[in-house]
């Protein structure tokens, strides 16, 4: 009677789950269609086409109050102009009295160098008393004359208090110290610049940075955003574009040409800006947008210039935006509406030649494409979870896809978010796999984030396709595969785990095979992926694991039910290679390859206990690097990197913070390389280094096949890198997170 009882309490539960699903499923339906309606009107052609001038209004001003500057920017030609006619402050208020700006919102005063202009403040007042409606106003400046600017910017920003109007200002801030004033052509203008934020910051005066980057400092936007980050200043990064306005036509040599390493590490500098600085969406979608276009795509965002806004320049002239718009007209000599509405020829002919390619940080809301191509990635996102709400049948409406006749072979794993020993797996594995099927064989790789992948498959020349992991795609070649393989890296605590375990389940309802290739296990303390990772063994046909350990962790999962074997590593037996062809001699230097040290391997610990703990560990771990150091004789303490991206922390951010805070007064040399990481760079590396302090679980894989001096630090404190040392039998240059932090003490 009690288990009927109990057996019927459980059916209702299930039913009740089952119905918060489906509400659920329902709840982010509706939410999808929701933004679908807000983005409507942001379509790829929303120029209006009305013969009825009365019809055009506009609600923002690019507002260019002079056409001379007093730096010598390196992406910009206007300091170079001579000073003509400026409109007077009540010129200015007969121009915005026209029907054009009735509605306007938002005026931006800009030049130039607007605070050149002794009459800044009077143009603010005529900007108000023609358009009494405005909600507010900003302005920009290079800070150059700070007295000036001062003076001048106090003075607007009380006329905008007696009106009651809103105001913010920007400081172009290109890079930290002699960077910025390389680019601005200005010695000292960093000092000035950042005591005239400092002020305004004292003052509670709305202010923001704004960071241009060209060829001249795209090395040292990271350095910006840390120096932001520490002086707890906000500001925001675009990339230098041609621009008419700014006469720049003719400085290609810093704008827009950027080598392949240059990409990518904006790349992977605004996927940073994303993920871990910048909150406003406006502003995640301009980023997404630049990275967008930095790998060979277009603009993702409208523009508020497609017929909310004008440029209006000192000496009365309007154009229809500033990168690439020709002057449509006098609005001294000739009203305004008219002129925008005469010349829209024009403006269809920037819309279709180049607004998909403007890079310029116009903000607005993404186009409709975007909005399709979310909804789309949403979607897939929520069928590939663990516990999806969509039912696994819905995968049989999906048809399997192959390239050609070939034997295809499907990889998946944490791809997109690879360090440089996952790049070395998976140039091993696709290898492997091509020396077994043969040169042709059809190989795809999922991806978190393809962008980072497509650069692997570049950097490392491999032959394969790469498609988002959260798309139809992934169903398709899952199902249309006959291999399907998880391919390297842990079966860990993850969302991710959906990947291999859905991939498995395809390729089992599709009758193909699946293989486990050279991955770990663990750490594993959720239940709930323990099941998973145990599920994801029972559908593998084929079981190969990195280290000792795993293989009897698996074991354990699978009762000893199937043939579990260790292979080892795939990135070991990609980097001996380099082993055998070892080139590189030995210098007196000490390489330090490291990570922070992050909670997911001590949750057995309480947070704040774990933070002392990781306080002390890094006071020691100096002081051992320090003595290291001394102990070899070394000339130079170089900091190098197994991760560039800042999904799984970017080892270099870790460096900049650990140089400064515990390196300022070493008696060696420090320095840390901020260019991107290869295989073949951190080889190069620990070949040429007397020692090798690894941190990174692939750091001690290499500096162990190379045959190198090392020390290995377990940060997962008896997890990956003591499996791996015991199973090469170099225990002994291991180093424990306790053994270190005693040395904080």
């Amino acid at each position: 009677m009690v288990r009927l009882v109990i057996n019927k309490i459980k059916r209702k539960i299930r039913k009740v789950i089952s119905q918060i699903k489906f509400l659920k499923w329902i709840d982010a339906f509706l939410r999808l269609k929701k933004i679908q309606r807000k983005f409507d009107y942001y379509s790829n052609n929303d120029i209006i086409e009305d013969n009825n001038e009365n019809a055009y209004s506009i609600d923002v001003i690019n507002l260019n109050a002079t056409d001379i500057c007093n730096s010598g920017c390196t992406m910009c030609n206007i300091w170079k102009q001579k000073k003509e006619f400026e409109f007077s402050a009540e010129e200015l208020c007969e121009i915005l009295k026209d029907p054009l700006f009735n509605n306007l919102k938002h005026v931006g005063v800009t030049g130039g160098e607007p605070t050149l202009r002794k009459d800044l403040p009077q143009l603010f007042e005529a900007i108000i008393k023609a358009q009494p409606n405005i909600h507010g106003l900003s302005t920009i400046t290079n800070c150059i004359r700070e007295k000036n600017v001062i003076e001048r910017i106090d003075a607007s920003i009380e006329i905008c208090k007696k009106y009651n109007k809103g105001f913010s200002m920007m400081v172009s801030l290109d890079g930290v110290g002699e960077v910025h004033d390389k680019v601005r052509g200005t010695k000292g203008n960093f000092e000035s610049a950042l005591r005239v934020i400092n002020y305004y910051k004292n003052k509670g005066v709305s202010i923001a940075t704004g960071t241009t980057i060209s060829k001249v400092n795209v090395w040292g936007v990271d350095d910006m955003l840390v120096f932001l980050r520490e002086n707890q200043i906000y500001g925001r990064f675009r990339v230098a574009e041609f621009i008419k306005r700014l006469y720049n036509d003719n400085r290609n040599e810093v704008i827009r040409n950027f080598d392949k390493d240059e990409t990518y590490h904006l790349i992977l500098f605004f996927y940073k800006l994303i993920l871990t600085y910048e909150k406003d969406p406006t502003f995640q979608n301009t980023y997404y947008s630049i990275i967008n276009i930095l790998s060979g795509g277009e603009r993702l965002i409208g523009c508020p210039y497609h017929s909310n806004g004008v440029v209006l320049n000192s000496k009365g002239e309007l154009a229809y935006c500033a990168p690439k718009s020709k002057i449509i007209g006098n609005a001294i000599q000739q009203k305004a509406q008219k002129i925008y509405a005469e010349n829209l020829s024009e403006l269809s002919y920037i819309k279709n030649n180049h607004c998909s390619s403007c890079i310029h940080d116009y903000h607005a809301q993404i186009t409709q494409n975007e909005v399709k191509n979310r909804n789309i990635k949403s979607y897939w996102k929520e069928y590939l979870k663990i516990d999806s709400i969509i039912p696994f049948s819905k995968h049989e409406k999906v048809k399997a896809q192959k390239i050609s006749e070939n034997m295809q072979i499907f990889i998946t794993g944490w791809y997109g978010t690879e360090t440089v020993g996952d790049k070395a797996i998976l140039a091993q594995i696709i290898a492997e796999l091509k020396l077994e099927f043969g040169t042709k064989t059809d190989i795809i790789v999922t991806s978190l984030f393809p962008h980072i992948t497509q650069r692997t498959i570049e950097e490392l020349d491999l032959q394969v396709t790469v498609i988002d992991a959260y798309s139809e795609s992934f169903v398709a070649y899952a199902k249309g595969s006959e291999l399907v393989i998880m391919g390297g890296g842990p079966l860990m605590d993850l969302d991710e785990l959906a990947l291999p375990l859905i991939a498995f389940k395809l390729a089992k309802t599709s009758g193909h095979r699946n293989v486990v290739y050279g991955c770990g296990l663990g750490p594993l303390f959720i239940d709930r992926n323990i099941r998973v990772v145990k599920k994801i063994l029972y559908l593998a046909d084929e079981i190969k694991l990195r280290d000792n350990e795993s293989v009897r962790l698996a074991n354990k999962l699978l009762n000893s039910s199937k043939n579990v074997v260790m292979t080892g590593d795939p990135a070991k037996r990609f980097v001996d290679q380099y082993q055998k062809q070892k080139t590189q001699k030995q210098k007196p230097i000490l390489s330090c390859f490291l990570r922070e040290l992050t909670y997911e391997y001590f949750r057995d610990k309480n947070y704040d206990v774990f933070l002392e703990m990781k306080q002390n560990f890094e006071k020691g771990l100096a002081e051992f690097i320090l003595n290291k150091a001394k102990e070899i004789n070394a000339e130079e303490i170089r900091f190098d990197h197994m991760h560039n991206f800042v999904v799984g922390n970017d080892d270099r951010d870790f460096s900049r913070y650990f140089i400064k805070n515990y390196f300022q007064s070493s008696e060696v040399k420090v320095s840390y390389n901020n260019r991107l990481s290869t295989v073949d760079s951190i080889v190069e590396s620990m070949q040429q280094s007397q020692h090798n302090i690894c941190m990174r679980f692939h750091s001690v894989l290499f500096a162990e096949t190379l045959q190198t001096s090392f020390s290995a630090i377990d940060y997962t404190s008896g997890g990956k890198i003591f499996n791996y040392l015991s199973d090469c039998d170099k225990l002994g240059c291991l180093l424990t997170v306790d053994g270190i932090s005693k040395l904080g003490k």
